[in-house]
């Protein structure tokens, strides 16, 4: 459920603000191994892109990511979410789905809509 950080627990201490609630101040705090695997990032994947492999007009190159199954439905029935971007222009289009097997067809029907 988590805990305050130790610099919140003594500045309330400093202010008289934990009657009831014995604080050492002299002691260094814990480690925290819940906080440390928290804290634990992935390192960013590095966007390097081969030079002249930029799209040079709208719609010539689209980078298309699907994100899903979400763990509720939409209103509308869907689970998971096709994201598409123009790499000319960087326009992104999200279109959701029931369904991974939908995704083909959308795509079809998005091309045609362009």
């Amino acid at each position: 459920l988590g805990h305050a950080n130790y610099q919140a627990i003594e500045d309330m201490a400093r202010k008289g603000m934990t009657k009831g609630m014995p604080i050492d101040l002299s002691s260094i705090p814990p480690e925290c191994q819940s906080c440390i695997f928290g804290k634990q990032t992935k390192s960013p994947v590095p966007k390097k892109r081969e030079e002249g492999h930029k799209a040079t007009r709208r719609l010539e190159k689209v980078w298309v990511d699907l994100s899903g199954p979400q763990d509720v439905r939409s209103r509308t029935g869907n689970y998971y979410i096709m994201n598409i971007v123009d790499d000319y222009t960087s326009k992104p289009w999200s279109i959701p789905l029931p369904s991974k097997d939908k995704v083909f067809e959308e795509l079809q029907a998005w091309e045609r809509a362009r």
